[in-house]
């Protein structure tokens, strides 16, 4: 019928079941995957002899591999270049031993590379001989640990020489500075002295006891008494006063000593401005050169850390001076102490 208003009503849109079911089913599945807890992961490689491969969230740990040198001895500033992967600007080197990392001091670490950086470390006399764990960390707080990688050992103790002040018998004579007692003495390390026994198999292991009175690589030479000196008196009117390398040899080593209270004979050596070097020594110098009649001196091992060291009587106090050919008579008494017992 014209003119006649209808009001159509649109029907209700279908909701598909079938869908809703399918999100429900893959909601519940991703549910199901997810872990509940959540574990940290490992951002340490550790290895003896040479580090493996860890990670973690933001890259991969550092591995250390070797260290070259493998060891070093105590009392010692040295530079160690340290192996390894992954290493990055700002990582830093520790050495611990069972965590405890105040016994080597690390004083700089430079980052050559990915695989190399160079430690300056100080060993203190006092560090325990051990095998030391070598530690890198990146600035990310990631950490390669090389278990065992780096010894420290032993070494030679070093010696002091003690010349009496009472002298005047005597043709080598010391500065009568730094005074203990009756004795002037040179002591490692003091006033530009380098001086120890080579006591152990680390070095040469001949048992040598020498003596620098003026090391140009000390940091005693600022000492105002440098360079210590030493008088050589070769009784014909030349006396002389001059920085001295001396050594007494065959104290002791790792495979012979003398017992205490024993007097043996011995080679002395001083390198001095005359004679370039003058000995006291029976046989033929290490060249070959003939001594040509000088004499021994004697040794005596008074203590577990202590030598006495003097000519024999005149006319058998005979060094050989190497410049001239002669011998002169030139009487010398001094001790040696170590800076630890030895066998």
């Amino acid at each position: 019928m014209a003119g006649k208003e209808t009001n159509s009503v649109a029907p209700p849109k279908r909701r598909s079941i079938g869908a809703a079911v399918l999100v429900l089913v893959a909601v519940m599945a991703c549910q199901a995957d997810a872990p509940t807890s959540t574990l940290p992961l490992d951002d340490v490689s550790l290895a003896k002899g040479g580090g493996g491969g860890g990670g973690g969230s933001g890259g991969v740990a550092p591995t250390v591999t070797s260290t070259d040198p493998p060891s070093t001895v105590r009392d010692t500033t040295i530079d160690v270049a340290v192996f390894g992967t992954g290493f990055t600007t700002g990582a830093k080197a520790t050495w611990s031993l069972a965590g405890d990392t105040t016994q080597v001091h690390v004083k700089s670490t430079k980052v050559v590379s990915s695989s190399q950086l160079i430690a300056r470390i100080v060993v203190p006399a006092t560090a325990t001989v051990a095998s030391y764990d070598v530690e890198v960390t990146l600035s990310s707080g990631k950490k390669g640990v090389g278990a065992e990688m780096f010894e420290v050992l032993i070494g030679d103790p070093t010696a002091e020489f003690w010349f009496p002040l009472d002298d005047t018998a005597l043709g080598v004579r010391s500065d009568h500075l730094f005074v203990s007692g009756g004795s002037s003495v040179y002591a490692n390390g003091v006033c530009g002295v380098a001086s120890k026994i080579f006591a152990t198999e680390q070095y040469s292991n001949s048992g040598d006891a020498t003596l620098t009175s003026a090391n140009p690589s000390s940091g005693g030479r600022k000492c105002v008494n440098y360079p210590r000196l030493v008088t050589v008196d070769y009784g014909d009117g030349d006396v002389r006063s001059s920085t001295v390398f001396m050594n007494v040899r065959q104290i002791a080593n790792t495979t012979y000593q003398i017992p205490i209270g024993t007097t043996v004979k011995r080679s002395m050596a001083i390198q001095e401005s005359r004679c370039e070097k003058l000995v006291w020594q029976t046989a033929n110098l290490l060249d070959g050169t003939p001594t040509q009649g000088a004499d021994s001196v004697n040794v005596t091992r008074i203590a577990a850390d202590s030598w006495r060291v003097e000519t024999q009587a005149h006319p058998a106090n005979k060094a050989y001076c190497l410049a001239d050919g002669q011998t002169y008579h030139i009487a010398v008494r001094l001790t040696v102490v170590s800076s630890r017992p030895l066998p």
